[in-house]
């Protein structure tokens, strides 16, 4: 029988594939992407809700990404036989340029600087299952990156 607090450990895992450096749009790393969108904003910080396919700041050049956590989403909410109506919102936040925390980033462990992202998935009952991500990213580059050559299933 599926739980609610199977919740945390979806977002648990849909953030740490959106960590990964397999998160590729367009054939480059989906953060360095986001952190090249934002690079020259006073708040450093992307907003994605996935349910809507909504992106702040507002862009459609990550519609590609959006709609493979969608699907990421709805299959693991199958595998677990939870039902799509426990879902309120899932919210992805990437905040660049943080401060370093030494409890959560590793010093000289990449390149660039400090990240943090939140995944958010509120369930019909009001409540928050949030999990978090930490890293070091540069602004995309494709001059300093080769781009990825492996097929990707969106």
């Amino acid at each position: 029988m599926a739980r609610r607090n199977e919740l945390g450990s979806i977002a648990s895992g849909l953030i740490g594939s959106f960590n990964s450096r397999n998160n590729d749009v367009d054939g480059y790393w989906g953060i360095g992407k986001l952190h090249k969108f934002v690079e020259n904003a006073s708040k450093k910080e992307v907003s994605i809700e996935l349910l809507s396919g909504s992106i702040k700041p507002e862009t459609n050049e990550f519609d590609s990404l959006i709609k493979f956590y969608r699907n990421r989403l709805e299959a693991h909410l199958k595998a677990r036989s939870i039902p799509r109506s426990w879902i309120v919102a899932v919210e992805f936040t990437a905040l660049f340029e943080t401060e370093y925390e030494k409890k959560h980033h590793y010093w000289r462990s990449g390149l660039g600087k400090p990240y943090k992202l939140k995944c958010d998935i509120l369930d019909d009952n009001g409540r928050h299952h949030i999990a978090y991500a930490y890293n070091n990213s540069r602004p995309h580059d494709p001059k300093r990156e080769t781009r990825s050559c492996r097929e990707v299933g969106f």
